[in-house]
């Protein structure tokens, strides 16, 4: 792994080589006619080297899109047309599971309670079933002006 210390003075070197480059060269385009101008940019590999890289991102984007999406469909084709392998050897056998009809009723005159049969949570501790009325004369959702964070400081 590199030094970050030499990895700053590298690209601090090279930003410098950059802007040089770039000065130089809008140092050719001062003082000419546009038709030098277009034809010195023409000459100048920048737009040569900008077209290059445009194509060399777009042509990576398309080939690391469409290659996993094209082995991914493949995949999945194969493992839909693959017969179930069929279980060789001796098997256990599954569990009985009781159904609601299946289990016994609870004796309510034993106090035993049927452990298949679901409860109804308690929520009046949360409150969710109170009901409050708000008042008929004032809206509220209108801002009374009230500070909130009022005695927090």
């Amino acid at each position: 792994m590199a030094n970050p210390r030499s990895e700053l003075r590298n690209l601090r070197a090279s930003s410098n080589a950059t802007v040089a480059e770039l000065k130089a060269f809008l140092g050719q385009l001062r003082g000419k006619s546009p038709q030098e101008m277009l034809g010195i940019v023409a000459g100048s590999q920048l737009i040569r080297a900008i077209f290059v890289s445009s194509a060399i991102v777009l042509a990576s984007g398309v080939i690391f899109t469409a290659i996993p999406f094209a082995l991914g469909k493949g995949k999945d084709r194969s493992e839909e047309t693959a017969p179930a392998a069929q279980p060789t050897g001796p098997t256990a056998p599954e569990p009985a599971i009781a159904t609601p009809a299946q289990a016994q009723p609870a004796n309510p005159a034993s106090g035993t309670k049927n452990p298949l049969t679901p409860t109804a949570p308690n929520l009046s501790n949360l409150g969710v079933t109170e009901q409050k009325q708000a008042p008929p004369d004032k809206n509220p959702l209108e801002n009374t002006g009230d500070n909130f964070l009022e005695g927090l400081e």
